[in-house]
């Protein structure tokens, strides 16, 4: 299974009940928050139990797309799924950190580190 969504986000399976969502450059909510909420809920009825969203390449954030990620993390935590956040920049760390988000989403470098801490 791989989507792509007009440069918005990528999806694709990484192992059984594991997706990774890989996002694009933009994250400023919208219609880009509807498709992502509704990928989520998709991927809650396919019994998807960890969601490996990739950061690495967003270049623009505001406080739209990060309560994208909240909303995210909202919708797959209330279905027993997890939300990881991996390829953190620093300008995206630095605004978890000083949300406090940063308390509330598990980070890893990078996929293969969250793919080895998922269990």
């Amino acid at each position: 299974m791989s989507q792509d969504f007009n440069n918005f986000y990528k999806a694709e399976e990484l192992s059984n009940n594991i997706v990774g969502i890989t996002l694009g450059e933009n994250l400023s909510g919208g219609n880009e928050a509807l498709l992502f909420s509704s990928q989520l809920i998709e991927l809650n009825k396919k019994n998807v139990t960890h969601v490996i969203v990739n950061l690495q390449n967003v270049k623009l954030i505001n406080s739209s797309g990060i309560g994208m990620l909240v909303s995210g993390l909202t919708t797959l935590k209330k279905n027993n799924a997890s939300m990881i956040l991996v390829g953190l920049t620093d300008k995206i760390n630095s605004i978890l950190q000083m949300t406090h988000l940063d308390k509330v989403f598990t980070s890893y470098s990078n996929v293969d580190e969250a793919l080895k801490n998922i269990g």
